[in-house]
């Protein structure tokens, strides 16, 4: 049975994905993990953001014998699998991201982590900050948002992924974005699946950038179509 490995985004967790894997379990034997500072794990001595993400990919791969597994990314999760791509391609088989924002500049950055603060999300989403708390610790969640916000930052000055690279990606990529994404433009996506040498863009009717308003089922007939 061909082998999944699914990747979670910015200030997500792996339990993120039990209903999609639940979803797919029939046709992948599915695989799944937190990065550093994610869902309770601790933030990686070496820093925080794509290129040590995606150490720890490689890493999850090496260990757990995945050579040649398939790649769902959400979000930032696909950002780290392409990063990882462009200098090993052979590490991975099929990749499909969903939602991932490939050409950061630094608007962009400065418009997402405007909204990237603790104390304001503490005071005017209570419920959003209970549940990140819950979802990294309570020891850990606010320097995870942090964190996340100096990583955009970096992004939009210094993009990892740009047209320089986005050649060198030969896995076959499925480029997927849900229509009613207000994150990640539709131009962007499928600027970059055309840049891809095996890079194929779908657009999701009536699917929003969030994950958990997102239809598993509808999400996993995608994933199993590029199977």
């Amino acid at each position: 049975m061909k082998k999944l490995i699914l990747l979670h985004g910015a200030l997500g967790s792996a339990d993120m994905f039990d209903g999609l894997a639940e979803k797919l379990k029939r046709d992948f034997q599915v695989y799944t993990f937190n990065f550093s500072g994610h869902g309770g794990a601790p933030v990686n001595k070496e820093g925080f953001g794509i290129e040590v993400f995606a150490e720890e990919l490689q890493s999850f791969i090496t260990k757990n014998k995945l050579k040649g597994a398939d790649i769902f990314g959400y979000s930032m999760g696909g950002y780290v699998a392409l990063y990882l791509a462009v200098t090993q391609p052979k590490l991975m088989g099929k990749i499909v991201t969903l939602g991932t924002k490939l050409m950061w500049t630094a608007d962009d950055a400065e418009e997402e982590t405007s909204r990237l603060n603790p104390e304001t999300i503490k005071e005017k989403v209570p419920q959003y900050a209970a549940l990140l708390k819950a979802r990294h610790g309570s020891k850990q969640w606010k320097e995870v948002i942090w964190q996340t916000a100096g990583m955009m930052l970096e992004l939009g000055d210094e993009p990892l992924l740009n047209t320089g690279n986005f050649p060198l990606i030969t896995n076959q990529v499925t480029i997927l974005l849900g229509a009613d994404d207000t994150m990640v433009s539709k131009e962007e996506s499928e600027n970059v699946a055309g840049m891809l040498p095996k890079g194929k863009f779908i657009s999701i009717p009536n699917m929003p950038h969030p994950l958990e308003k997102v239809d598993v089922g509808e999400l996993a007939k995608h994933i199993l179509n590029s199977k």
